[in-house]
């Protein structure tokens, strides 16, 4: 299990909303493709994915602020995801 945190852009980022989610649970997801949609106060950017496998888990609904480093959501190999 990867677990998929929101970044810090920057030294003065407190926080970011997740303002939409690109991929659904169950669906499967690329390293490096796109997740989700951050914003903060100054700029809104897509989140690409750290691992290849199965977005199991979002653990932060869109429109919810989150502070940098949080844990947003897993991604699950597609064995661990079989599994569940």
């Amino acid at each position: 299990m990867t677990e998929v945190v929101m970044p810090k852009w920057g030294l003065a980022m407190e926080q970011g909303t997740i303002s939409l989610w690109l991929k659904e649970i169950g669906q499967a997801v690329a390293e490096g493709e796109p997740l989700f949609v951050a914003e903060t106060d100054k700029a809104e950017a897509e989140v690409e994915s750290p691992a290849s496998g199965v977005l199991g888990e979002i653990l932060v609904e869109c429109g919810t602020i989150a502070m940098p480093g949080t844990t947003v959501g897993r991604i699950y190999s597609r064995d661990e995801w079989a599994e569940r």
